[in-house]
């Protein structure tokens, strides 16, 4: 659907100003161009996407919220909603009015092919008894010989070659076509009515010129104007809006600097495609995502054992194309079964097996969020395959060698007094909730069973599963997050997630920042135990921020992000659990952090959207008021940006009203509340 309405844009944009600046001037011929010119690439420009180049760690997104517990797919049931079905009405539009157009043109073939017709050069004239006028369609030319007089059938004959010579016909079936796929928009038929109308201005400008004589043509003109059947697909002599034609016969021919005219279009495109048909694509920094993965595992890197691959939410259907042939020029072979993508065009859905000398691994995970940072390992000397999130592989390096970390292994060795232990001791010391249940146990112990972890709040869907898939789970309470990981009968780990407890918090930097607001929020992120630079801020005109670079800093990681765009930044989002815990830097996008209502692991999100950071007055009462409160300054209305600039020390007094009290003193426009501030007086 966003392909038509782009569509659609142009076909508006080119008929603006065919309407406000063309259609009165005497270039028919050029006028034609310009019509064509707008009909074909209305449909064309919006198949062409301007990239717009991001420099992104693609690790950072995921920082965002959890993923499912475990890579499986969870059907969630949608609720209904009307635009689900406007594709079945617009289908319906188009079969409609395709049928339409095949029972116009056989009507106009049977017209033809059923009367004789006689060759004359390249053109074909037909002679018909029905009561029909005259019409041109390619090289045929029908006309009822016994409805004018000889005079007058030279001038329509010679009117009707116009149009076959310059193929008038191709046009009208392009406007025919397009008012089918554009059937929807008003504007196509009016679109499609005036290049018909123009085609005549041509046709009647060609034929006077011959007879030079302007007054039996009109006289022709007015003669046929009395409505007869019309042919939808053909070229008629007869036009209802005959005074028209006959004012632009009339008319004196235009001087040639109107012609610059045309180029006015010109702009309005470039603003189209820059506001409409631009993508954000997002580079990943390879220095960075090198150094990331040889973090990880260092020792067994150096060994030249391990073979490293990742995906990152990000790739596009090309890269992953690129991907597969550097895969196999390895020696692997990689199918991918089915991907989704969800915001900025982000995988959140990935499935695919990779194999490689007879052994073969599959992966698959889903999420109502982009997915993490995938790493696919592959032991030369084992050779098995190892398929992880970088973030689990990072939460493992921290966990060894931790004296504090709480470990639940559940197999067919796991006894139900083990587990009631472990649960008594994470409530007892961390609060931390266990439930498990057993549903089917033999004689080897537990067979079947489910569990849930977490704490008030942020528990973990209950999984359900049997101890041919054992697990291991971890608890730190150092990061306070819980990692969970299935192992295979040689106890080597098979997948693995992470998990936060903290509820995630974020701070929002916008294009509308001033230094001094980057600042301030450096000093607040500081009191966090995170350390925050903006270097190579570059603004626009108007003092937006177009180009920024950002690095966040703690204890537990080191996060980059960088952007370079013409327009202003979209909202960046740095995010973060508990004192700096799981760092996280990405566009900020709220659909993200939809989640389902069924899904009991949607991360608490706490979005502070503050430019001077100040400490709660003005920020409260621009998020209570949502942004639709009028703002009043000492009795002057004031933006929320110039709010924000307010030296809180100054307020004397903030006055907030609402319902009847705000209406009453500022009418329709109090009507969302307005508050009130004063300052004080030298």
């Amino acid at each position: 659907m966003e392909y038509l309405l782009k569509a659609s844009s142009l076909i508006a944009i080119f008929y603006f100003i065919y309407k406000v600046f063309l259609q009165h001037d005497t270039f028919f011929q050029s006028n034609r161009g310009f019509l064509l010119l707008g009909l074909i690439s209305s449909f064309i420009i919006p198949l062409f996407v301007i990239p717009v180049y991001i420099e992104y760690v693609p690790t950072v997104i995921e920082n965002y919220s959890l993923d499912n517990a475990f890579p499986t797919v969870k059907n969630i049931e949608e609720p209904f909603n009307i635009l689900d079905y406007l594709p079945i009405v617009y289908l319906s539009g188009i079969l409609f009015f395709f049928c339409r157009f095949i029972i116009q043109l056989v009507s106009l073939f049977r017209l033809i092919f059923k009367n004789k017709s006689e060759k004359l050069g390249v053109y074909k004239f037909v002679n018909v008894n029905t009561e029909v006028s005259p019409f041109s369609f390619f090289n045929w030319i029908v006309y009822n010989l016994n409805q004018f007089t000889k005079t007058e059938l030279d001038q329509i004959i010679t009117h009707e070659k116009v149009h076959v010579r310059q193929y008038h016909s191709i046009d009208i079936l392009l406007t025919q076509l397009s008012c089918i796929v554009l059937w929807f928009n008003p504007l196509i038929w009016l679109y499609s009515k005036d290049i018909k109308q123009n085609l005549e201005f041509i046709a009647d400008q060609k034929a006077q010129y011959k007879f030079n004589c302007k007054k039996s043509y009109q006289t022709t003109l007015l003669k046929t104007s009395i409505p007869s059947n019309q042919m939808v697909l053909s070229n008629n002599f007869y036009n209802s809006l005959i005074k028209k034609r006959i004012i632009m016969l009339h008319k004196s021919k235009s001087k040639k600097i109107n012609l610059i005219k045309y180029v006015l279009v010109i702009p309005l495109l470039v603003l189209f495609l820059m506001s409409f048909n631009t993508e954000e694509i997002y580079r990943e920094n390879s220095v960075l995502n090198s150094e990331n993965v040889n973090s990880i595992n260092q020792e067994v890197t150096d060994e030249n054992d391990i073979e490293k691959f990742l995906i990152y939410n990000n790739f596009t259907d090309e890269k992953l194309k690129s991907f597969k042939a550097e895969l196999k020029s390895k020696g692997y072979d990689f199918k991918l079964k089915s991907i989704k993508r969800k915001t900025n065009n982000l995988i959140t859905t990935i499935d695919f097996t990779i194999s490689k000398n007879g052994i073969d691994a599959t992966y698959r995970i889903a999420s109502g969020v982009p997915v993490k940072t995938i790493v696919i390992e592959y032991s030369k000397n084992k050779k098995k395959f190892s398929i992880n999130t970088l973030d689990f592989l990072e939460d493992e390096k921290r966990n060894v060698n931790n004296p504090d970390l709480i470990e639940i292994i559940i197999d067919k060795n796991t006894t139900i007094s083990e587990l009631v232990n472990k649960k008594r001791f994470l409530k007892e010391k961390y609060n931390i909730i266990f439930n498990f249940k057993i549903f089917e146990q033999n004689s080897d112990g537990i067979a079947i069973y489910s569990y849930e972890i977490g704490k008030k709040g942020t528990l973990h869907s209950t999984t359900t599963t049997s101890v041919d898939n054992p697990m291991i789970i971890k608890y730190n309470p150092k990061t306070n997050s819980i990692t969970r990981q299935g192992i295979n009968k040689n106890g080597d780990p098979t997948y693995g997630t992470v998990s936060y407890l903290d509820n995630q918090k974020k701070f929002i930097i916008k294009s509308d920042y001033s230094d001094k607001s980057l600042e301030s929020a450096s000093k607040r992120l500081k009191e966090k135990g995170i350390t925050v630079k903006f270097s190579d801020v570059k603004r626009n005109n108007q003092g937006d921020i177009i180009s920024i670079k950002v690095n966040a800093k703690s204890e537990y990681g080191n996060v980059n992000y960088n952007q370079d765009s013409r327009e202003p930044i979209p909202p960046i989002a740095i995010s973060y659990y508990g004192n700096g815990k799981r760092l996280g830097l990405a566009p900020f996008k709220k659909d993200i952090h939809k989640m389902s209502k069924k899904n009991k692991t949607s991360v608490v999100s706490e979005s502070i959207s503050n430019t001077n950071y100040k400490p709660d007055i003005i920020e409260k009462l621009i998020r209570e008021s949502k942004g639709k409160s009028i703002y009043i300054l000492d009795e002057k209305k004031i933006t929320e940006k110039e709010l924000r600039s307010i030296d809180e020390k100054k307020i004397s007094s903030i006055k907030i009203l609402k319902g009847e009290s705000a209406t009453k003193k500022y009418g329709d426009k109090g009507k969302n509340g307005v508050v009130e501030i004063t300052t004080k007086k030298d």
